[in-house]
C-alpha cells in the first residue's frame, strides 16, 4: 500500500543529469485502467510542472528517479482537456456514482508505485476500489455504483 499522501514532497531526480527536478506537489488520475498519469512537480519559478508516469523510472522511499528532464513540461501549456492537466487531481474533490449519489470527498489515493496503478480513492465515507473510476473533472470524481 502507497499512499499518495505519504509522496508529497519527495524530491523528483533526473537519471541522465542526476539532477534534481523539483518536489511532488500532486498528481492526476486517468480511468480504463485507473492510474496515475502524471505527477505535478513543484519547480523554482511560478508556474508548477508535469511528469507523465511513463517517464517515471523508479518510486523509491527518499526519491522518485525520471529517465530525463526531457519529459518535464510547465502546466500552464496543458489544455484543460488533457489528463494530465490540473484539473484532474482527484484530491479534495467530491465523489459520485454515475447515478448522481455522494460517496464523500477524496481523502488519499492508494496507488502501486510499481506501475502506477489507482488500488482505490480513500474518501470520507470509505475506500472505493480504483477499478471503479470513471473520470475526473473540475468538479468530482466519478464512480461506477457498487455492485
Amino acid at each position: 500500500m502507497m499512499l499518495f499522501s505519504t509522496t508529497q514532497g519527495r524530491t523528483v531526480v533526473a537519471l541522465s543529469t542526476a539532477e534534481r527536478l523539483g518536489t511532488i506537489a500532486a498528481c492526476t488520475l486517468a480511468p480504463s485502467p485507473a492510474h496515475i498519469s502524471a505527477l505535478h512537480l513543484k519547480t523554482r519559478g511560478r508556474h508548477g510542472h508535469i511528469m507523465l508516469w511513463k517517464n517515471v523510472h523508479s518510486f523509491g522511499e527518499d526519491a522518485v528517479t525520471v529517465r530525463s528532464a526531457e519529459g518535464l513540461k510547465p502546466e500552464k501549456e496543458l489544455d484543460s482537456a488533457e489528463e494530465a492537466h490540473k484539473s484532474h487531481d482527484p484530491l479534495g474533490k467530491r465523489v459520485l456514482t454515475e447515478a448522481g449519489e455522494s460517496m464523500g470527498t477524496v481523502e488519499d489515493i492508494d496507488f502501486d508505485e510499481q506501475d502506477g496503478s489507482l488500488r482505490a480513492l480513500l474518501t470520507t465515507e470509505g475506500k472505493v476500489p480504483g477499478d471503479r473510476l470513471m473520470g475526473v473533472g473540475s468538479y468530482a470524481v466519478v464512480v461506477h455504483r457498487p455492485g
